[in-house]
């Protein structure tokens, strides 16, 4: 498959063996957004596997042909590869992908979970137009990444109302599987996020079932808080993190 470049997925870290990070990216991003972050956690000591999401970091119309489970199979197949690569293993994400993070913690047996700036719902002005545009004009395209427009992040710069919609269906049951999550957890939200408010960050930690769970609520940065420029706002807490959650796992 050809991805844009600088896009592409990556790993970091020995082939096999060790503990390691699976970190996910956003909808319409890619592995680049997150590669600050990989390349943090490998040097504390963790490898780290970024693959790209289905229909990411190739054209925007790939979007079209993805399916709201087709989403939850990636996913269930990033966690049976990285199962094969670590010999114990954290679930990770940005977004979207912190949402596929959450998903894990709540099917699959993760040694516990980061969510970054994770939506569980959208905010009330998308969640009452997306319907009515998926009923008119599905084939539509919208803005979807303000941060590709700038030209800070490799992505699409747009999606169908389709591909959003999508979307929605994934945050639709993840939602529903929150208190099946009993993993350590680190949610961290900035409080000017435009794209996921806030009060998800609150909600997810109140609906986990996660005796371990800890939030970082920033005052800067806003969504794609994986850029070098905000990483630093939350970077030690990651890695104070897995440390502790490290010195708590089985020998």
């Amino acid at each position: 498959m050809k991805y844009l470049v600088g896009g592409e997925p990556f790993h970091l870290g020995k082939d096999g063996g060790g503990v390691g990070v699976l970190l996910l990216h956003g909808f319409t991003g890619s592995p680049y957004e997150i590669r600050a972050l990989a390349q943090s956690l490998h040097r504390a000591g963790f490898g780290v596997m970024a693959p790209a999401l289905p229909g990411h970091a190739t054209v925007n119309t790939d979007l079209n042909r993805i399916t709201s489970e087709r989403y939850f199979a990636a996913a269930d197949e990033a966690f049976d590869a990285a199962a094969r690569r670590f010999d114990r293993f954290y679930v990770a994400g940005l977004s979207m992908g912190g949402v596929l993070a959450l998903h894990l913690a709540a099917t699959r047996p993760v040694s516990g979970a980061i969510l970054i700036s994770t939506p569980v719902f959208l905010s009330p002005l998308v969640a009452t137009a997306l319907p009515i545009l998926h009923q008119w004009v599905p084939n539509a395209y919208a803005p979807a990444n303000i941060s590709a427009w700038q030209g800070n992040v490799i992505g699409y710069k747009s999606a169908s109302i389709s591909a959003l919609k999508r979307v929605a269906d994934v945050l639709r049951r993840v939602k529903s599987e929150l208190a099946r999550v009993n993993a350590p957890i680190l949610i961290v939200h900035s409080t000017r996020d435009a794209t996921a408010p806030v009060s998800n960050a609150r909600y997810i930690r109140d609906h986990v079932s996660s005796s371990i769970c800890r939030l970082k609520i920033l005052t800067r940065g806003r969504h794609l808080l994986t850029l070098p420029q905000y990483l630093p706002l939350f970077e030690q807490d990651v890695l104070q993190f897995l440390a502790e959650a490290e010195a708590m796992a089985p020998s």
